[in-house]
Order: structure tokens, then sequence, then C-alpha cells
């Protein structure tokens, strides 16, 4: 991944997010409340549309679902952007329905990440409570 542009005046005074999910509809459902809430919002459907948007424009904040085409996608793209000193920086909330299956099935394809520091700043179980995701998220705008 080659250096993102640096972010720049932000048409919504709240901030820009990237918004990452394989599912339309949750894209569709938070980009909405988001949007309605001043935030500027762009969406990817996966981790290669992620990274693309991310060296088009940095966001204020990256929200990515775990699993999309693999289980493990979103973490995947969580630990190559840690790992990469242009986006290292970035704040990730990450969303998820795995912490469902990890308790059902135990960790199974997410064992990787046991004992390996997280790679995200915050996770997010679905599904989404908007009010309490609105409130990470400017506590989230905040600490940066």
């Amino acid at each position: 991944m080659g250096t993102p542009r640096p972010k720049e005046a932000s048409m919504s005074e709240k901030g820009e997010i990237l918004l990452v999910d394989d599912d339309p509809d949750i894209l569709d459902s938070l980009r909405i409340i988001l949007e309605g809430n001043g935030y500027q919002v762009r969406t990817a459907s996966n981790g290669r549309e992620a990274k693309a948007a991310l060296e088009e424009k940095m966001p204020d904040l990256m929200i990515l679902d775990i699993m999309m085409t693999t289980d493990t996608e979103g973490f995947d793209l969580a630990y190559e952007l840690r790992d990469n000193p242009d986006f290292k920086n970035l704040p990730i909330l990450m969303l998820t329905s795995f912490l469902d299956k990890v308790r059902r099935e135990g960790p199974g394809p997410f064992e990787f990440i046991l004992g390996e520091q997280w790679p995200a700043h915050w996770l997010f179980e679905k599904p989404v409570d908007p009010k309490k995701l609105l409130a990470k998220i400017e506590g989230i705008l905040k600490e940066t």
C-alpha cells in the first residue's frame, strides 16, 4: 500500500468515517445513522476496497467488520494497517458477531489472535445499538 493523501478539510465538522462491511444492509443502515448524526461516510465491502479507500484519503476513524470474505479478513487488514507506518495511528473500531460464535464453538479460526497484540483500538458487538455506537465514536474522535 502506498502513502495515503493527508486529511483534507472535512465536509463534516464531526469527521469522516470509513465503514467496511460485506453486508450491504449493515453498510446502508450504519451510513444512514452516521450521516444523520453529522459524519461524512465512505464505504467499502472488503479489505481490498478498504485499502484503496485508505490510499485515496485517510479517514478520522475506520469501522471494520471482522468476518467478511473470510472469517478473519477484518483482523488481517487491521494487523496489516497496524504494522504499516502510514496507517498505524488510524483509529479502528471493529464490529463483529464473532464473539457469539466463539462463545458457542470455541476460538476456531480466531485462535491466531490469542496472545497477539490486539490490532484494533475498540471492539463493538453486532447487532449494534446506534446510541452506544455514536457515543463510542464521539469518545474515540475526542481522544485522537
